[in-house]
């Protein structure tokens, strides 16, 4: 098969992820960078080695653990795209799984929602899900079928604002479960979504390659980016006072200002070297498919769904890698207040600790 024929079906292959949303992110063999948009990261340190690394594994087999968020009390929660259960981590080890009423919901995003339960989004069951620490489950439906909810965050005005991946608008929902939708003029297919430091919600366009920018009282701004077909994933609002994202179909970290000022880092495993004999930018020989984003306090920590590693990326583009020593598939990614890092590990059916050496544990 001709390289161009390779980049086609690896295009071809992201937008078939968006249309359901399918369980795992397609590991493409090659990527075409370009040179004029993606910066080059000014370190890179040899990857640490994974002794920091722990895998806590889950007892539902092929469970799929999708995203994670850390409660007040240091429980990991996460969801189990597979399982169709809500999982916690207690602090001591102990692992508890809780049934979700609708079959095959898929859960997808899971965040600590203002009224301290956990909500969370069913990507097929086109639901929203509520659960208290006790593991109590209520779900409430959305009026718009086959909505695809993918991303949730908490925001300013304390409701949960949510993506609509299959229909392209933005949800609000409250604690009392009563939903309204946004329509999105350019955005197609969003997916990640997190409170910026301007007061504003900020979302990924998948489909759509750009960056969208919504107002507690529903108005939109949306921003292209430069690098085409990327695939933006995840996005969380960094230390800095930028919003920075994953490009899934472009081995890349992009960060965006709150007045729509985009920089975009390639990953170190595909900066570009020489320009190939057509004159073309060179392709990258192994995809690295960057997932899930969280901040530090002095960084961002992302997940390589394909790499099986952590990067840690500075606010000035360093970036530094943690090898997981044949952990498979981490997804979603959230940082406690000692600086471990916790991750979902979809492949080897888990939850992952790593504690870096700098925090003294």
């Amino acid at each position: 098969m001709s390289k161009a024929s390779n980049l086609i079906c690896a295009l071809q292959a992201a937008r078939r992820l968006a249309q359901e949303v399918t369980t795992d992110i397609p590991c493409f063999g090659t990527r075409l960078l370009r040179l004029g948009s993606l910066y080059a990261a000014l370190t890179l340190a040899a990857p640490a080695n994974a002794e920091g690394v722990k895998l806590f594994e889950v007892p539902t087999p092929d469970s799929y653990p999708e995203s994670v968020t850390i409660s007040s009390d240091g429980a990991i929660w996460f969801t189990e795209k597979q399982g169709n259960k809500i999982g916690r981590l207690a602090p001591d080890g102990r692992l508890d799984e809780f049934s979700i009423p609708t079959q095959d919901s898929r859960p997808q995003g899971i965040v600590v929602g203002p009224d301290r339960n956990l909500w969370f989004t069913e990507n097929r069951g086109n639901k929203l899900g509520r659960i208290t620490p006790a593991g109590e489950i209520s779900e409430f439906p959305l009026s718009t079928p086959e909505s695809y909810p993918f991303g949730i965050a908490v925001g300013p005005d304390g409701a949960l604002w949510f993506t609509l991946s299959g229909t392209n608008r933005i949800g609000r929902g409250t604690v009392d479960g009563r939903v309204s939708e946004f329509e999105l003029a350019k955005t197609l297919t969003p997916y990640g979504i997190t409170t910026g430091p301007d007061g504003n919600l900020w979302f990924t366009g998948f489909n759509s390659n750009t960056i969208g920018r919504i107002t507690p009282a529903g108005q939109v701004a949306e921003f292209p980016l430069s690098t085409s077909d990327s695939a933006p994933q995840n996005i969380v609002s960094g230390p800095d006072g930028g919003l920075w994202f994953t490009e899934a179909a472009a081995d890349a970290v992009g960060r965006i200002t709150t007045d729509g000022r985009i920089t975009e880092f390639a990953l170190p495993s595909c900066l570009p070297s020489s320009p190939s004999e057509d004159g073309r930018p060179p392709r990258c020989t192994s995809t690295k498919s960057p997932y899930g984003i969280a901040a530090s306090k002095d960084g961002l920590w992302v997940t390589q769904h394909c790499g099986g590693r952590l990067s840690r990326l500075t606010s000035d583009g360093r970036f530094t890698e943690v090898s997981l020593n044949g952990l498979r598939a981490p997804n979603g990614i959230a940082v406690d207040h000692d600086d471990t890092v916790w991750f979902a590990l979809a492949r080897s059916n888990g939850i992952g600790r790593y504690r870096p050496e700098s925090n003294g544990r």
